[in-house]
């Protein structure tokens, strides 16, 4: 079974039931890139939900762009929604819990916790509601590790019993480690991905000042540094 689009991935969570809560959790920005690449991957066949925790930033319409001209997908297929407050992301998944037979991509849904730990449990209503949701839907969630010092996703200890399969993605070099660290039947495992499998189509630059402008295109007028304004 296909999950993610993405060989090693699948490879990895395999044997799956679409009922289980699948989880990848990490750094935000590679995080995000496998959350770009399964969205443009199940966009081929079928609408998504995505439930995006950020308030701004986020989604790379670019990067999806060049995805779809890869899998040849639907942009059509990816429905968006944007939550500014955890009450939002409460909300959000309150009514996602009413639908049936969705598929829903919840990226980074701890991310308006209190950030004081002793209340924290705020946590507990979430993943409450996405337990919730998960009964009648197939939830595929991105997340972060937790702020608490701890190697484990973000939510606590009630999330990490709700999630079924659990992927750790690390950036090594041009490689991803994808570590399998929870699975109903199958013990931990781990595969690497090549980079240049989630490459952006816009390369990353250096930003440049206005003297390094004024200096490339103009390499003969000198530069005279000045004290007055």
């Amino acid at each position: 079974m296909k999950i993610t689009g993405i060989k090693q991935l699948d490879e990895l969570i395999y044997p799956f039931d679409t009922r289980w809560v699948l989880e990848f959790y990490g750094e935000p920005k590679l995080v995000l890139q496998i959350a770009h690449y399964i969205m443009a991957y199940k966009s081929i066949e079928r609408t998504l939900y995505v439930l995006l925790n950020l308030e701004f930033g986020g989604l790379d319409t670019l990067y999806l762009i060049k995805l779809c001209r890869i899998f040849n997908c639907n942009l059509d297929n990816i429905v968006v929604s944007r939550a500014f407050k955890l009450s939002d992301t409460a909300k959000a998944l309150e009514e996602l819990s009413s639908t049936k037979d969705l598929l829903i991509l919840l990226i980074f849904p701890y991310n308006y916790l209190p950030k004081n730990p002793l209340e924290y449990t705020e946590a507990t209503r979430i993943t409450g509601l996405i337990l919730k949701t998960a009964l009648f839907n197939q939830v595929i969630l991105f997340n972060t590790v937790t702020k608490f010092g701890s190697h484990r996703p973000e939510g606590g200890s009630f999330h990490h019993h709700a999630v079924k399969v659990a992927v750790k993605l690390i950036r090594q070099g041009d490689v991803v480690i994808a570590e399998l660290t929870k699975h109903p039947v199958k013990k931990h495992a781990v595969k690497t991905i090549h980079t240049t499998i989630l490459e952006h189509p816009v390369k990353e630059y250096t930003k440049k000042t206005l003297l390094d402008w004024i200096h490339k295109n103009h390499p003969k007028t000198p530069y005279k540094h000045s004290t007055t304004l």
